[in-house]
């Protein structure tokens, strides 16, 4: 077999084995929602200086294993009445199981996407959250959350770029 034959022969296995391979990468998150984790219901209730912060987003931080491939993070709006239900894929669908860190931002504007905060970024850092939970099979009513003493900025305040969070990473 001459060199020049086995080169093509090795190339053409390269390129089949390539080909494979980037094939299956392609198809990770084919097929419906194999990724995702089973959910559970879950909800809990917040107040903050004894007042529901409504339009607060609740945000879960796994601390142990990915809830699933795409280490989906459980979130909440919280209600008029300062209670939330945990939405992960869908809405109210609940959480994976597992142990999280809870943390929190008060947008000035939940309709309106914003990394501005009204609590000036105080419970936006899973590492430094106060609030761990764990999620596990059937229905999770969560300990309810009560901050006091909070500095609450205005929609304004929170708006002014000297109240800005920090970016990815930066607030450690």
């Amino acid at each position: 077999m001459t060199q020049q034959h086995q080169f093509r022969r090795h190339s053409h296995a390269s390129f089949v084995l390539l080909l494979a391979t980037t094939t299956a990468l392609a198809c990770v998150g084919c097929g419906g929602e194999d990724w995702q984790a089973e959910t559970y219901p879950a909800h809990g209730r917040i107040t903050i200086n004894g007042q529901p912060p409504v339009g607060a987003v609740v945000e879960l931080h796994s601390t142990g294993e990915q809830p699933d491939v795409r280490n989906s993070r459980p979130w909440a709006i919280v209600q008029e009445d300062g209670a939330y239900t945990l939405s992960t894929y869908e809405k109210g669908d609940g959480a994976p199981a597992g142990d999280y860190a809870v943390v929190l931002r008060w947008p000035p504007d939940v309709t309106q996407p914003s990394l501005a905060d009204r609590l000036g970024g105080a419970y936006a850092v899973p590492e430094r959250s106060q609030w761990n939970v764990m999620i596990g099979e059937g229905e999770n009513e969560l300990p309810p959350i009560e901050i006091t003493g909070a500095k609450v900025l205005s929609a304004e305040e929170a708006q002014s770029p000297r109240h800005s969070p920090p970016g990815p990473g930066m607030g450690k």
